[in-house]
């Protein structure tokens, strides 16, 4: 049968490889056939085309020199007039339907005027003056058309009559008032010529189609000759494997049969070593598990993998009552049931093998149900004679003729073994809480946190992010003992020690390291020091503020606070007691300082972040007192011609000056000062398309306003916008907002919606930045945007970096297919402006064109 197989693969293998390449080869005429019927409508167009012009050339000529005066009764004559008389002639003549006419933009005679896929050709010429013809596929009246087109262009000759009008013949000037102005290579038109396809495309598949069929039929024949050879030639050598394979068989079955003998003659003792087996993975289990509930869930999934125990329950007293902790196999129940009640309390075992109507009807029913033969309850004790037990374990087996006197004394010396590991773990617990753990308040000591430290030193090593700790000390709390007595200060800590842990976050221990101090590690901060000494500061502050929240204790109210202490850690070359040591003297110094007070131990650090808070303060007040500004850049089209403006925002500080936007506008995300400097830059930009409405080049521009992603989040944001132009009765269109493809990430539904609404309003959508961030063609081909921004980095790499030119080929390519706007930003000099229009990129942004200015400047 492997021979069979093998060869019939072989030939599918060659029967595919055959039949691909004779379709490699039918494709490859297919499409040398459709070549060749292109060529023969271009052969055929050029043929018509020079003898149709040939013609118009020679009866211009002669008309120029008759000297016949223009009429109505001679405007036959006129060239544009015979051309078309000839052109109508020529399409009732022809047997296939092709016609030639010469057409023109600004037409004389209202027959020559060019249709639509004429005024395309006329306008490729125009812009491809090199180019002398133009063939396309068209769909004109339901019948497809080669459509063949080559320039008119103005010779001296036609100057006489399309030439200045001044200087044109008198009986053209009285006759005719366009069409004038031309110049020598000037573009009048082209000669267009329409083919129908089918009879060409007909003529010439109509041989394909012989070829192809015929081709296909000897394959096929082929193939079929094969198969049989194949077949014929195999047939005997199967009928000899098959042979062999019956004596094999035979052989087979009597060592299958003495196989089973073995099997009968050591099943008990196979039974008897699994479970022993199972004994013994069950000690080890006891030996490596961790903490009680994973030596219980391990002990039962190990003990029900051995097929005599079809479900184990273990049952542990805590909390003043009987527990299930574990419960596989079978029903899995986690009730507690009166039978191992009464294994716990009296503290027995209970062997149930002959089930009678004394038993619960419930344990009657599940017995019926899975067919129980046996049942062992066994109490756990930490030892053997204990008086009391810990716990309890139910074993069931559906085994037909149960457990041996073997096998159960394993299952009683293995619960021992269970209950003794249990009890171990309540003093390893016991010692544990007094050696690591806070008796006031259950947080971890100095000893588990300093622990916990210096493995979070060497994480930071491998991470190579910073981790934090934080060394908090109430300001004053002796008054609370003095005052108020010691039981109420404790309370105060294990109020503030619940507070830590239920209401901050990212932190990795909290300790209370002695009388009122608190100590706090956080890791995994950043990779750069500021933003680790930002995080952590901002995670002090909030801090400061639990501390802040009356505590209210035996109907009376306390108000206190805290000083922190903060010091970052970067690897493990620091020593632990060293960072607690920096800790404890930054919170020294912050009580020094006039307490409630964060101070961080690095004098920079605690510069760089007060220095920060100076600014949101500043921020805010710049706000308030109007200190933003708005500058323009322009946006220009491939002729270097403006097509709008982006407006950018500056903060200009009485005493600082300028301030970067880089400076303040991530500060400002932070919070929601960013929609605020958002609504104003949306209402200055809108009174400057108010402003502009009556200058005659401006009120062409259209303004481009930057969104942040809160700003855009904000659920009011379309409503909002809508409004504004509303109430200000512009023109929407006038507007674009740029968005960064961020705000596509969090909700991307909510975002798609929101566009589709601006767009509905009439507001144009820019995605900025474009291929920098979330660029995919998932959800560019579902957005109603109009523009794609490329950013200025790929811009700068243009000259020197492939990879650079390839990405805005691409980003080029998505605009076109997707019918987008895209616009080049950061383009500083003429190379660039070059390159990018010969890429196909048609809007610009940059140095080159003009620096960001105030309006009165633009």
């Amino acid at each position: 049968m492997f021979h069979i197989n093998l060869n019939r693969k072989i030939f599918w293998i060659v029967a595919a490889l055959i039949v691909f390449s004779n379709a490699l080869l039918t494709y490859t005429m297919y499409k040398k056939n459709q070549d060749m019927i292109e060529v023969r409508a271009l052969s055929k167009g050029d043929n018509l085309k020079n003898y149709f012009i040939s013609m118009r050339n020679i009866y211009h000529h002669q008309f120029l020199n008759s000297g016949i005066d223009l009429n109505d009764t001679t405007i036959g004559f006129l060239p544009a007039h015979a051309s078309t008389l000839i052109s109508d002639k020529f399409a009732e003549l022809s047997e296939d339907g092709t016609t030639i006419r010469n057409v023109t933009d600004r037409a004389r005679n209202p027959k020559n005027k060019a249709d639509k896929f004429e005024l395309e050709a006329i306008e490729y010429f125009k812009n491809n003056p090199n180019k002398t013809i133009l063939v396309k596929k068209i769909e004109q009246n339901g019948i497809d058309f080669f459509n063949f087109t080559s320039p008119l262009i103005i010779e001296p000759y036609c100057i006489s009559c399309h030439g200045k009008k001044e200087e044109t013949l008198p009986s053209i000037q009285e006759r005719y008032d366009s069409a004038y102005d031309y110049k020598v290579g000037d573009i009048r038109g082209v000669t267009s010529i329409k083919i129908p396809s089918e009879k060409l495309t007909n003529e010439s598949m109509h041989s394909f189609y012989n070829i192809a069929i015929f081709s296909w039929i000897t394959i096929l024949f082929l193939l079929i000759l094969i198969y049989y050879a194949i077949k014929k030639l195999t047939i005997k050598d199967v009928e000899q494997k098959m042979l062999l394979q019956n004596e094999v068989k035979i052989k087979t079955a009597n060592l299958e049969e003495q196989k089973n003998e073995l099997k009968v003659a050591n099943i008990k003792q196979q039974h008897l070593f699994s479970i022993l087996r199972t004994v013994a993975d069950c000690n080890q289990i006891l030996i490596t598990a961790k903490n009680i509930d994973e030596l219980i869930q391990n002990t039962a999934v190990s003990m029900h993998s051995n097929t005599s125990f079809a479900s184990i329950k273990i049952l542990i007293f805590e909390d003043g009552k009987l527990r299930v902790k574990s419960s596989i196999g079978l029903d899995e129940e986690m009730e507690v049931l009166p039978l191992e009640e009464d294994v716990f309390k009296n503290n027995h075992n209970v062997f149930l093998k002959n089930f009678d109507k004394s038993m619960p009807q419930e344990c009657l029913d599940k017995i019926k149900r899975h067919n129980i033969t046996e049942i062992y309850a066994l109490p756990l004790r930490k030892e053997h004679y204990s008086k009391e037990a810990l716990g309890a374990i139910i074993i069931c087996s559906t085994e037909e003729n149960g457990l041996s006197v073997e096998e159960r004394n394993m299952i009683n010396e293995l619960a021992g073994d269970i209950g003794f590991a249990i009890n171990s773990f309540y003093q390893k617990d016991a010692i544990n809480q007094l050696s690591y753990y806070d008796q006031l308040t259950n947080l971890p000591n100095q000893n588990l946190f300093e622990q916990h430290l210096n493995q979070a030193l060497l994480k930071s090593s491998e991470t190579l992010k910073y981790g934090a700790v934080l060394f908090l000390d109430f300001d004053d709390f002796k008054n609370v003992n003095n005052l108020m007595g010691k039981d109420i200060g404790d309370e105060v800590l294990k109020e503030m020690a619940s507070r830590l842990v239920s209401k901050t976050d990212k932190t990795s221990i909290i300790s209370r390291f002695g009388s009122d101090k608190f100590l706090i590690l956080i890791e995994d901060l950043s990779s750069e020091e500021k933003e680790s000494a930002i995080i952590s500061k901002q995670f002090a502050q909030k801090t400061v503020a639990l501390a802040k929240e009356p505590f209210i204790l035996s109907n009376k109210t306390f108000h206190l606070t805290c000083s922190i202490g903060i010091v970052l850690f970067f690897d493990h070359k620091t020593l632990s007691d060293a960072i607690l040591n920096q800790a404890e003297y930054a919170m020294r110094v912050a009580k020094d300082s006039g307490k409630n007070v964060i101070k961080f131990y690095n004098q920079a650090l605690q510069d760089m972040t007060n220095l920060r808070s100076l600014m949101f303060q500043n921020l805010k007040e710049a706000v308030l007192e109007h200190q933003f500004v708005l500058y323009y850049q322009k946006q220009v089209n491939h002729n270097a011609k403006v097509v709008g403006v982006e407006a950018l925002i500056r903060w200009q500080h009485p005493n600082l000056g300028f301030i970067s936007p880089s400076e303040f506008i991530p500060l400002a995300e932070e919070s929601d000062i960013i929609k605020e400097i958002g609504a104003y830059v949306l209402n200055e930009a809108t009174n400057l398309i108010v402003k502009w409405a009556d200058d005659a080049v401006k009120k062409e521009w259209r303004i481009s306003v930057n969104i942040s992603p809160k700003q855009f989040r904000d659920e009011t944001f379309v409503d909002n916008i809508k409004n504004l132009i509303i109430s200000k009765n512009i023109n929407p269109k006038k507007l674009r907002v740029e968005l960064t493809e961020g705000v596509l990430i969090d909700n991307q539904q909510s975002a798609m919606q929101k566009i589709d609404e601006l767009n509905r309003f009439g507001i144009s959508i820019s995605i900025d930045d474009f291929g920098t961030g979330y660029s995919s063609l998932g959800y560019l081909k579902h957005l109603s945007i109009d523009e794609l921004k490329i950013d200025q980095s790929f811009v700068l790499g243009l000259s020197e970096n492939s990879s650079d030119k390839t990405i805005i080929k691409t980003i080029l390519t998505m605009g076109e297919e997707f019918g987008f706007e895209v616009i080049a930003e950061g383009v500083e000099t003429k190379e660039q402006f070059e390159e990018l229009k010969n890429l196909g990129c048609n809007y610009f942004q940059g140095y080159l064109f003009a620096k960001p200015c105030p309006e009165n400047e633009l």
